[in-house]
């Protein structure tokens, strides 16, 4: 029987599927509140707890953190893992930055355009948002009477991405991948700062605003699993009978405080098992390339373009026009923007590195001028 490791080592895999019926999912849950506006409730959320747009998201987490686990441990060192996510995230997000500012902005706004331009808000939604940090969702005078007013609310995963990218990064720095016991101690502080931080969430209103904090630990815990199967990939079966018991579990602490984790725990291997379930038809998808980050990306500004142009609009409908809108634009994103752009990654790596080195020569010139 194979395990997760024997099956990551080949190239063919359903993952640039699974992420794509995610990317597509966030879209047809996003349908429902930009349509209807913030009481909206989805068909999932009333029965599971969890909107389609939230099991989304726990299903790019979980991938994201076995995979990027694996592009840290085959990267040559530190500074190539990061010029490839880099070129994986900022391509893509510049453009549909500019093109939110500069070409929907001006058109959709309620603001005459010299006014539009001049505001800074026009510009912080650019630094903010390129920075990750304190993301912004609007722009003056546009889509204000929608339904969900706002230009791209999808974008607030994109900190949280960032920064458990970083986990992987030190991670990498300490060789936890290579080291059993240093990758089990990592779990154990993280499980314990878990536990503590929910204990203390339900029983105290002192982390009431560390919505960061608790953002993190609640979309990191998909992650973490993901990269707790990559280090031990090789002792994890592929075989839908170990999903049986996760499913149990998760089935017997329905409407507990600890649904959410066993719940993710089984869908995360679910995920896993069938992304490695491959067969002929899928591998034909893949030859297609990867249209789940434009998906994400495009697909919230458009949905708004419909709610202002088409007043009164069903979701049904929103997400039947908007689709093949935002898929056009997340093939053009991948085949002229995010695809060629990974391909520098190499050269990216090495003109940093070469950065680098002048900079520490410089520096070191200077301390001999000085001594």
């Amino acid at each position: 029987m194979n395990t997760l490791g024997d099956l990551a080592s080949r190239r063919n895999n359903n993952f640039n599927l699974i992420r794509m019926l995610a990317a597509t999912a966030v879209l047809v849950s996003h349908s429902y509140p930009l349509s209807q506006g913030s009481t909206a409730v989805e068909p999932l959320s009333g029965w599971l707890g969890l909107s389609l747009g939230e099991l989304a998201v726990i299903t790019f987490f979980c991938v994201s953190g076995f995979f990027i686990s694996l592009s840290r441990d085959r990267a040559p060192g530190l500074i190539d893992f990061v010029a490839a996510r880099c070129l994986r995230i900022y391509p893509g997000l510049t453009l549909v930055l500019l093109l939110s500012v500069f070409l929907i902005g001006p058109i959709f706004t309620t603001l005459s355009t010299p006014e539009y331009l001049r505001s800074g808000a026009t510009y912080g939604y650019l630094s903010h948002n390129l920075t990750l940090f304190s993301m912004q969702f609007q722009l003056p005078g546009l889509f204000e009477d929608n339904p969900w007013p706002g230009i791209n609310g999808s974008l607030w995963t994109l900190f949280y991405e960032v920064m458990l990218y970083v986990l992987v990064g030190g991670l990498g720095i300490f060789s936890c991948y290579g080291n059993n016991r240093r990758f089990a101690t990592f779990l154990l502080v993280y499980g314990v700062a878990y536990v503590t931080f929910k204990v203390l969430s339900a029983n105290t209103t002192l982390l009431a605003d560390l919505h960061r904090l608790q953002y993190f630990f609640t979309w990191g815990f998909p992650f973490v699993l993901g990269m707790s199967l990559y280090r031990y990939r090789q002792h994890i079966q592929h075989r839908f009978l170990w999903f049986l018991p996760m499913a149990a579990l998760a089935a017997g602490s329905y409407q507990t405080p600890y649904f959410f984790e066993c719940f993710v725990l089984a869908w995360t291997y679910l995920i896993f098992y069938l992304g490695f379930a491959t067969h002929p038809l899928v591998d034909r998808y893949n030859r297609l390339g990867d249209y789940s980050y434009g998906v994400y990306i495009y697909a919230f500004p458009v949905q708004e373009i419909l709610a202002h142009q088409f007043k009164g609009i069903g979701p049904v409908t929103m997400m039947l026009v908007a689709f093949p809108i935002v898929l056009a634009a997340a093939v053009f994103s991948w085949h002229f923007i995010e695809k060629p752009a990974m391909t520098r990654r190499h050269a990216l790596a090495a003109h940093i590195t070469h950065s680098f080195s002048g900079l520490k020569a410089y520096w070191a010139g200077m301390g001999k001028g000085t001594a």
